[in-house]
């Protein structure tokens, strides 16, 4: 099987995560228009002042999915690009896709710290593994 096809289901589904938040990020945002709440002008020149949490919720999870995510995608492009076959790297990714998709809907949703923030910290933890596991396949 090519080392591709391997990757690309987790790839896809950490793409799925981000345009499914940023569709709640409009449509939270939507909502308050049409609801009166805001005029268009406050997002016109947003800079989250004031927002209420329905919107604010969402535009963090959207902003925290381009921050350490994208090492992320770039260890599978890297391990794809180097055409590197390993038993523990998709297992690895695999975590660390749940383990996001599990941060936005906490975050999002109940959004209660203790929840958040031991979910946030294993995910970096599969990630640092990932990379690590990923230099010992290439160097080693």
């Amino acid at each position: 099987m090519n080392v591709a096809h391997v990757y690309l289901p987790q790839l896809f589904a950490m793409v799925a995560l981000s345009f499914g938040v940023a569709l709640c990020t409009l449509v939270t945002r939507f909502g308050d228009l049409i609801a009166g709440r805001r005029p268009a002008s406050y997002y016109e020149d947003w800079d989250g002042t004031g927002a209420s949490v329905a919107v604010m919720r969402p535009t963090r999870q959207l902003a925290n999915l381009f921050e350490f995510p994208v090492l992320f995608y770039t260890a599978v492009v890297l391990t794809i690009a180097l055409g590197l076959r390993d038993d523990w790297l998709p297992v690895l990714c695999w975590c660390y896709v749940a383990l996001r998709w599990a941060h936005a809907v906490v975050h999002i949703g109940l959004n209660r710290l203790w929840i958040r923030t031991p979910i946030f910290m294993l995910g970096q933890f599969v990630l640092l593994g990932t990379w690590i596991r990923l230099g010992v396949i290439a160097f080693g």
